[in-house]
């Protein structure tokens, strides 16, 4: 009868979803989106909700949900961040997959601790066009060399030089019928 019982508790072990990403060596930053990356067996529940938790209340008061629906059998996705933003940088931020997003007790897999870094990476412009006809200078005064126009910073605002959106939609409008 034991035998039966740790062969059990050794099959329902080795099944189920493994998050292996993030990890104790491969953390986050508290910029942009971030990857998520996982393993299963077909008999696994299909759809999952991602959750971030972290058991110090000072760095994440509390559990936040990332997404929901996820397609389990994709094996990966990247999640963006929450509409307030990455918590503070810290240690200990744990990845839950759970059922669903009315009951995030219901665990099916956990993520190794891992450490969400401040960013130094600074966001570029992903546009390769030009703007002509418009001045792009930022809060400080200065006027940048290669005149794009700036790149979304990851929380859906524009960065970079501080132009405001009219002002730049208002060079491209005549530019489009030129």
């Amino acid at each position: 009868m034991r035998f039966a019982a740790v062969l059990l508790a050794v099959a329902t072990t080795a099944l189920g979803y493994t998050i292996t990403t993030p990890n104790q060596s491969a953390g986050w930053t508290n910029q942009g989106a971030q990857p998520v990356v996982w393993s299963r067996v077909a008999s696994d529940r299909e759809n999952i909700t991602i959750v971030l938790t972290n058991s110090n209340a000072a760095l994440m008061p509390t559990p936040q949900v990332l997404a929901a629906l996820v397609d389990g059998s994709l094996g990966n996705t990247t999640v963006n961040p929450p509409s307030a933003g990455w918590p503070s940088p810290g240690t200990g931020y744990i990845l839950n997959f759970v059922t669903e997003v009315t009951n995030l007790n219901a665990i099916l897999a956990q993520s190794p601790p891992f450490e969400i870094e401040l960013s130094t990476v600074v966001p570029t412009s992903t546009r390769t066009g030009t703007v002509t006809g418009a001045s792009n200078t930022g809060a400080s005064g200065s006027t940048p060399t290669d005149n794009t126009v700036p790149g979304n910073n990851g929380n859906g605002a524009l960065s970079s030089f501080g132009a405001p959106v009219a002002l730049v939609a208002a060079a491209l409008v005549p530019a489009l019928f030129a």
